[in-house]
């Protein structure tokens, strides 16, 4: 995909996050966002996966996971879909070297998920055997391991497969949450959802924002922003037990993500989501990237 469409895609999607509900539909079709997928049929594509810490202003943690994942059509009926995942080639940037010792003992990672016919997603039918594999690879890294890590460097290592495992399964909902709907260019579509912040074991209450941001009908690709907005009362309660100040600070949260879609066959080319959660100059950020690999 070209590097100056995701860029556009990027700054329409800021735009669209700061910009409220000041735009209107215009007088266009519907563009529907559904599987077109053949048996057999199979995608490659490029994950990567950054964390990162500012601290007044400072970055003061970064890390980088990047992996390969081929997505195949195993199964296609009048009334499903049934995708495999396959991940490989992982590898991480990180100064805590037993994690990155960890990525190079994930091998032979799938795990299916079955959809509806137009591509919603459904369930994950092997997950305890996907769980499995990554608990395989925390075994295999620390037995190879040269010298035993400390027990702190063990918790770590630990919440980095945890964390794995959300960051793989959170880019398969994300791909598929634009499936079964259709949207008209210009027009602002509210969803209720429940959103998991980091630190903190309580969902919030939030409202998903999406748009339709831009539809070539030549090239039949199509973008579709969204931006997530929070509950701030219900964020700032579940943030309160992590501080000891007697005046307690305030957080605030801002989701952004797109989605591009080449809609006559039904496959993701680009998506992204960004999640900041601030508090005074203190920043905690996640990002995720998948992007089609060009054959």
């Amino acid at each position: 995909m070209p590097v100056s469409v995701i860029f556009r895609i990027l700054a329409g999607c800021l735009c669209f996050a700061f910009s409220g509900l000041s735009v209107h539909a215009e007088d266009s079709p519907t563009v529907l966002f559904k599987a077109a997928w053949l048996k057999n049929e199979a995608q490659s594509y490029t994950l990567e996966h950054k964390t990162y810490r500012l601290q007044q202003g400072d970055t003061s943690e970064l890390e980088t996971i990047s992996l390969r994942a081929d997505v195949t059509v195993r199964d296609s009926t009048y009334d499903r879909y049934v995708l495999v995942w396959s991940f490989c080639d992982f590898s991480m940037q990180s100064s805590h070297y037993p994690s990155v010792w960890l990525m190079q003992h994930i091998k032979d990672l799938k795990i299916s998920c079955r959809t509806t016919t137009v591509g919603v997603l459904k369930e994950f039918p092997d997950l305890d055997h996907f769980r499995k594999g990554l608990d395989r690879a925390v075994e295999s890294a620390f037995a190879s391991y040269q010298g035993l890590p400390s027990e702190a460097s063990r918790a770590r290592v630990y919440r980095l497969r945890e964390e794995l495992e959300s960051f793989l399964l959170t880019t398969i909902h994300h791909v598929h949450q634009a499936y079964g709907l259709g949207y008209t260019p210009g027009e602002i579509v509210e969803v209720p959802e429940k959103m998991n912040i980091p630190f903190s074991e309580t969902a919030i209450d939030a409202v998903v924002r999406k748009k339709l941001d831009s539809y070539d009908p030549e090239s039949g690709v199509a973008g579709l922003v969204m931006a997530t907005v929070l509950d701030t009362i219900q964020l700032n309660k579940a943030m309160r037990p992590l501080s000891s100040a007697l005046i307690q600070p305030v957080y605030k949260q801002e989701n952004t993500s797109a989605l591009v879609m080449h809609i006559p066959s039904g496959w993701p080319l680009y998506g992204f989501d960004k999640r900041e959660l601030t508090q005074d100059r203190n920043l905690y950020g996640e990002f995720f990237e998948i992007t089609h690999r060009q054959k």
